[in-house]
């Protein structure tokens, strides 16, 4: 049993956004956005957000309450059969698998802030910036160092324990970085030729409704908002039943949209303001943000707040990642918490240089015709999430039973209460998009 509970309901809120809203949120919203038709996109993962990620994270930090331990013996206990604990399993191994090229990326916004910060980004011309990038992302030795760096902040923060940090960092950073991005989106729509990004991010040409885009609307959606993470689970095991589970975590969900949509009005009127393509792949947001801050008033200091702040969104979901999975080494294998924290970054820093030498410009790691990043990528976002996500509805209302989690996720709600006309929703239209979505993605 967890020995540890939110200070209250805010830290509850704040903390599970710091998890949910990181650089999928910006990062990797943007350049799957711009891959796959703008508006039309935007559109598809809103109604996704609504009608499968709020009751998605709902049912997982639900079942993470009812059960009051990790995900690798609650589902277990949940069912009386240990085999169920097979969804646990599922859930550390694909976020393990994400973190470790989730805090390389977290080692290009840092570099990115040092640059800021010195002035070199500024003083570069904005025809070398993706030449800048790629020189960067090839610098083995310093993309090594800056991995380990985050790895051991990581440690110091978690060895606070929950409430004096995660918590506590999230409670004083997230609410910093919505008003920074906030900020930055007001900035990035009022630029000269910004109408037709906003244009092009708004309106929705049905023809680019795919099946293709579709599958990469879940992806997007499960990576982001953090479902099939385990940490929704186990942030849930530390909530009391008294405690507005429902409202709570839909506000993660609403606040983590919110911040995604956000990032598309601070990106993408400034691709089309400076003639970028919006379909530039995994380095678009470095692109685009370095060609803004050279040219705004007060760039470098604006510029390094970015990214000083969007390592602050990367490094608190990276921390509540690997709170979930030590909490998890502990509980299943009876480890100390320093011994459980240690092994899972270990773990992690292991997986970083696959996914380092990926990003070699000379010679990147591959693995047959992708590198392996691209390959970890698809695995973990197309197969793996969409997996957990199945298991875990499939687990919610056909083994413990609908009534029973309606009744158990209704415990402590004020405003909102699962209605029996949910079970529709998750007993039929939940698992047959992810299904389809899982045969497209293999089938793919």
């Amino acid at each position: 049993m967890p020995t540890s509970n939110w200070t209250n309901r805010l830290a509850y809120i704040l903390t599970l956004s710091g998890f949910a809203i990181g650089l999928g949120n910006i990062w990797r919203f943007s350049y799957i956005t711009g891959s796959n038709g703008g508006g039309a996109f935007l559109l598809i993962y809103l109604l996704l957000a609504l009608f499968i990620g709020i009751p998605l994270l709902i049912t997982e930090a639900s079942l993470g309450r009812m059960s009051k331990t990790s995900p690798l013996r609650g589902f277990g206990k949940l069912s009386g059969r240990k085999e169920w604990n097979a969804i646990g399993w599922l859930e550390v191994i694909v976020s393990t698998l994400i973190m470790g090229y989730y805090v390389v990326i977290i080692a290009w916004v840092t570099v990115y802030f040092w640059e800021c910060a010195s002035g070199a980004l500024m003083r570069t011309p904005q025809e070398q910036y993706q030449e800048r990038f790629d020189a960067l992302c090839g610098n083995f030795p310093v993309m090594l160092a800056t991995c380990f760096v985050i790895s051991a902040f990581s440690a110091w923060i978690i060895s606070r324990g929950l409430n004096q940090g995660i918590e506590f960092l999230s409670k004083l950073l997230m609410p910093l970085l919505f008003l920074i991005i906030v900020g930055l989106s007001l900035w990035g729509i009022s630029m000269e030729g910004a109408t037709e990004g906003i244009r092009w991010y708004l309106s929705v040409d049905f023809s680019k409704i795919t099946l293709n885009a579709l599958l990469a609307a879940v992806g997007q959606l499960f990576f982001s908002i953090g479902i099939g993470f385990s940490t929704a689970y186990v942030f849930g095991s530390y909530m009391n039943r008294n405690e507005d589970l429902i409202s709570s975590t839909g506000a993660v969900v609403l606040v983590d949209t919110l911040v995604a949509v956000l990032a598309g009005f601070m990106i993408f009127p400034v691709l089309f303001a400076y003639d970028i393509a919006p379909d530039s792949g995994p380095s678009l947001v470095f692109i685009t943000m370095s060609s803004l801050f050279s040219e705004m008033p007060g760039g470098q200091l604006f510029g390094a707040l970015f990214f000083l702040l969007l390592f602050v969104a990367g490094i608190t979901s990276f921390i509540s990642n690997i709170e979930a999975i030590t909490y998890c080494f502990q509980d299943r294998f009876g480890l100390s918490r320093s011994r459980a924290m240690i092994s899972a970054l270990l773990i992690i820093m292991g997986l970083s240089i696959p996914n380092i030498l990926s990003f070699s410009g000379t010679n990147p790691l591959k693995i047959g015709d992708a590198t392996f990043y691209d390959r970890m990528d698809f695995l973990t976002n197309t197969i793996m999430l969409p997996l957990a996500g199945l298991m875990l509805v499939v687990f919610g209302v056909y083994i413990i039973g609908f009534k029973r989690l309606m009744e158990a996720t209704n415990e402590g709600a004020v405003r909102f209460k699962i209605q029996p006309y949910w079970a529709i929703l998750l007993k039929v239209v939940i698992p047959l998009t992810i299904i389809t979505i899982l045969i497209q993605g293999i089938a793919g």
